[in-house]
């Protein structure tokens, strides 16, 4: 029955779908290793059909009900599945600075994973396998950032891996109304930008930065681990971990500002609704480790807080505040760590640097914890109250080493 009807199957040998009679089934290999094919009854065809249609729609189909990444209506954007059931994005042609911009009415990342398709040709991906090329695209071409803009009144989460087929490329997932990460993670991606700004760009399609006015960053539960990458910015008006982030290279930029993509440099704009009391918050079940690190909040009057952990553990440490900054918890630097708050630093915790340390606020300075360096470590303050350890040529461990000029 139904002689000229085909279904949709999954050729490993090909690597693709292909079209079959709705009466085949794949049966044994050929010499070749082709696989050969019989007939079958037609009810086994039907319910065939059915699972085949019902896999391929709702590929094709993002808005239906159990969905997780559902493009801007109109664009060119299209998610479909993968042979193992992983949503791939089809994502839209690049601009020629190499910029590909996608939309989304929303865009979550599960447990198992998302691939977005940076291929023109058919290319294998850790996590699927291989997948078809992306028809948006012409022979040859790339995207060298793809940016993925969520234009919805939900956070966007980000709880398994995303995975960039074919050529490595930048990845921008941007959500003014908040990103929550639990077990984020990403693959064949050079940076890694999670923002809750609202990218804009050059006249040449160039991605010129963010525009942040609002939203929350959260990392909480089995974490952020991007260390396989160079590079990974955190950009909203505030950060919350409650969980670890790895990384090589790790920026946190907080508060209202406009946000070069190229330099990071923030320049204040205004904010939507009122500012949150703390821009960086690590709790104590937080912690962020990275090579160096980098953060900073110049929102007027909002400080950041570290009651976790904050280690640079090949490199710098950078923390800046525009408010108030108070370390309870672990905050250390294998190179040099400098602090700087415009409302005071309060140090209660163990902040420590292996090269030197500076600590500069033109407010009160209150120390009873550890605050010191191997080698010299420079406070500059309204008034300084230290009760605890302030010291320079202070070994990790507690003991003296060389001599370090305490200034």
């Amino acid at each position: 029955m139904n002689k000229n009807t085909h279904r949709l199957v999954y050729s490993r040998l090909r690597g693709m779908v292909v079209a079959v009679a709705e009466t085949a089934t794949a049966e044994r290999k050929s010499a070749t290793g082709e696989m050969r094919t019989r007939r079958r009854s037609s009810a086994s065809g039907t319910r065939a059909v059915a699972v085949a249609a019902g896999v391929t729609v709702l590929g094709m189909l993002p808005g239906l009900s159990g969905a997780q990444i559902v493009p801007t209506p109109g664009t060119s954007t299209q998610v479909i599945q993968t042979p193992n059931g992983l949503p791939q994005v089809n994502v839209a042609k690049p601009s020629g600075a190499g910029v590909s911009v996608n939309t989304y009415n929303q865009f979550d990342v599960q447990k198992a994973g998302a691939i977005l398709n940076n291929s023109a040709t058919m290319v294998q991906t850790q996590q699927a396998g291989w997948i078809n090329g992306n028809p948006n695209y012409g022979a040859g071409q790339a995207a060298r950032i793809i940016v993925n803009q969520v234009n919805s009144p939900n956070p966007s989460q980000i709880r398994g891996t995303v995975e960039i087929a074919g050529a490595r490329a930048e990845l921008v997932i941007a959500n003014p109304s908040g990103i929550f990460v639990d077990g984020g993670s990403f693959l064949n991606t050079s940076r890694a930008t999670l923002t809750t700004g609202v990218p804009f760009y050059g006249a040449d399609g160039s991605l010129a930065g963010y525009n942040v006015n609002r939203g929350l960053v959260t990392v909480a539960g089995a974490g952020l681990n991007a260390a396989n990458i160079d590079q990974v910015d955190l950009i909203a008006r505030a950060v919350q971990v409650n969980a670890a982030v790895y990384a090589k290279n790790l920026n946190v930029i907080a508060g209202t500002n406009q946000v070069n993509h190229d330099t990071l440099a923030a320049t204040p704009i205004a904010g939507d609704g009122p500012a949150p009391s703390v821009a960086i918050d690590v709790s104590q079940l937080g912690g962020m480790y990275s090579n160096r690190i980098f953060l900073a909040s110049n929102e007027n009057g909002v400080g950041v807080a570290n009651a976790g952990t904050i280690a640079a553990q090949a490199g710098d440490l950078t923390l800046q505040s525009n408010g108030r900054l108070v370390l309870t918890g672990k905050t250390t630097a294998s190179g040099n760590l400098a602090l700087a708050a415009a409302g005071g630093i309060q140090n209660n915790g163990t902040t420590y640097a292996q090269q030197s340390l500076s600590a500069n606020t033109a407010a009160d300075l209150t120390n009873s914890g550890t605050l010191a360096a191997q080698q010299n470590t420079t406070v500059n303050a309204g008034s300084v109250n230290s009760t605890g350890t302030l010291g320079a040529g202070v070994n990790n461990d507690g003991s003296v080493g060389r001599s370090g000029d305490l200034i």
